[in-house]
């Protein structure tokens, strides 16, 4: 049996017009469906109308929703942090999970920090790959806002 290659993608993105709950629940909806179908996992935060979000799975198939995200008309300045291989899934629970920090307490993620203060643009995140990693790792048990 061969062992599966695993590979993840963090990038950044901002909403091409301003979403409704509704709107961000039908992109998680569609975006868990094809996941759990690619066998993808990861973590989609949400801020303000920006977007982060780590994808884990076989190579092939993370770069192929990293492709459909880019063309999305619902993103823009979609900006890629990080792509490498992984020895083992961060998030092998989750097929999406989703968490809008504009609704979130603070005092709920004990790893809060003024980082979060900034929006998810890629000109903060372009020189701290980790940092970002790092942030999506705290909101690992968080509880998921959808």
């Amino acid at each position: 049996m061969v062992a599966l290659v695993l590979f993840h993608l963090i990038y950044v993105s901002t909403e091409a017009w301003p979403m409704s709950e509704d709107d961000l629940v039908s992109l998680l909806k569609q975006s868990r469906a094809r996941n759990e179908r690619l066998r993808i996992t990861g973590m989609l935060l949400y801020k303000g109308g920006f977007f982060m979000q780590v994808l884990e799975g076989e190579e092939a198939h993370v770069l192929e929703v990293f492709a459909d995200i880019e063309t999305d008309i619902r993103h823009k300045k979609v900006f890629k942090i990080v792509s490498e291989y992984i020895q083992h899934r961060d998030f092998p629970d989750w097929t999406m999970g989703f968490t809008n920090i504009d609704t979130l307490d603070p005092s709920s993620v004990p790893a809060y920090t003024p980082f979060l203060e900034h929006d998810f643009r890629s000109d903060y995140f372009s020189g701290d790959s980790v940092e970002a990693h790092s942030l999506l790792l705290a909101f690992k048990s968080a509880p998921a806002t959808w």
